[in-house]
């Protein structure tokens, strides 16, 4: 019900009883693509918290721009992983991220392996890779030859029912790779903090892994620099 006589006032009311975040049909403005940031729109000269001398070059304790700077690739592997984490509050599995940050300097793992590279190259090919729940299950998916082999057959129209998915008398470190993606997929809740903050739950590797996947999940891809020819 109306409750003003002018055409304006009635506007407003029709705004104010319309459902939040929902573009009313036939106003307002149509956004044909969204402005995409360049790692030169993202240099760090032009922030007017940078003043480039001594170690602590930044007058923030946290870069505002992180996002955008990821986003357009401009944000080390390190800034992107923190960033990612940067939620959580347990103090055993921010030691281990640094840990893994420290290590990982000078020998970034962006696969478990080549093989595992080319199956995930070759999944994603004719996806929609802007899924990033669907490109971190993946990720994770093709990281283990036998866990993909099932899951594959899952994988439909940019979609993965990864409750069909299922792998009898795996190894430990496969079923800790499927719980991650249906977490990381389906908002399910298989792996804790604290299970990963355990090098006795995770290993390393999975651990980096998951790592990794996370970001993709909150990022994209670009977030750990992955690349690929045809894009």
């Amino acid at each position: 019900m109306l409750f003003t006589q002018t055409a304006p006032g009635r506007e407003i009311e029709k705004m104010m009883q319309a459902i939040p975040n929902f573009t009313p049909r036939g106003h307002g403005v149509m956004v044909l693509r969204e402005f995409e940031y360049t790692a030169k729109d993202c240099d760090c000269a032009y922030c007017p918290h940078y003043t480039g001398r001594g170690r602590k070059k930044y007058s923030l304790d946290r870069c505002d721009c992180v996002g955008e700077r990821i986003a357009a690739g401009a944000a080390s592997r390190r800034e992107a992983l923190i960033e990612t984490m940067s939620a959580i509050r347990y103090p055993p599995l921010i030691r281990r991220l640094e840990k893994h940050l420290t290590e990982s300097e000078e020998h970034p793992m962006d696969y478990r392996s080549e093989k595992h590279r080319i199956a995930f190259t070759d999944a994603v090919q004719k996806l929609n890779r802007k899924n990033d729940a669907l490109m971190a299950a993946l990720y994770l998916l093709t990281a283990d030859h036998r866990l993909w082999l099932v899951a594959k057959r899952n994988v439909q129209r940019n979609e993965i029912d990864l409750t069909a998915v299922k792998i009898p008398h795996c190894s430990e470190d496969t079923y800790t790779l499927l719980c991650a993606a249906k977490d990381l997929y389906l908002g399910t809740k298989h792996l804790t903090v604290g299970d990963l903050a355990d090098s006795t739950v995770v290993p390393p590797k999975t651990f980096a892994l998951i790592c990794n996947a996370m970001a993709i999940r909150r990022f994209g891809l670009v977030a750990i620099h992955f690349t690929f020819e045809d894009q």
